[in-house]
């Protein structure tokens, strides 16, 4: 298997293709790139930074949708 990788996102491994990108795991679940928080091996990811991450195994994510509320 190694050209997958297992992360834990939001408390469950995940198996991914290895070189996936965060904006790509984030658009195959659906998930819009500009509502979400990422908080990558326990550190928040600056929305600008993004795009520039490529996931590796054992990465831990945690991601959190914003919700806007009046």
């Amino acid at each position: 298997m190694a050209d997958t990788i297992t992360c834990r996102i939001n408390g469950r491994d995940e198996v991914l293709p290895k070189g996936t990108s965060l904006v790509g795991f984030l658009e195959s679940k659906g998930i819009p790139v500009g509502a979400v928080v990422v908080e990558l091996n326990k550190n928040v990811l600056k929305r600008g930074m993004y795009e520039g991450v490529t996931l590796s195994d054992g990465d831990m994510l945690e991601i959190v949708q914003v919700i806007g509320g009046g």
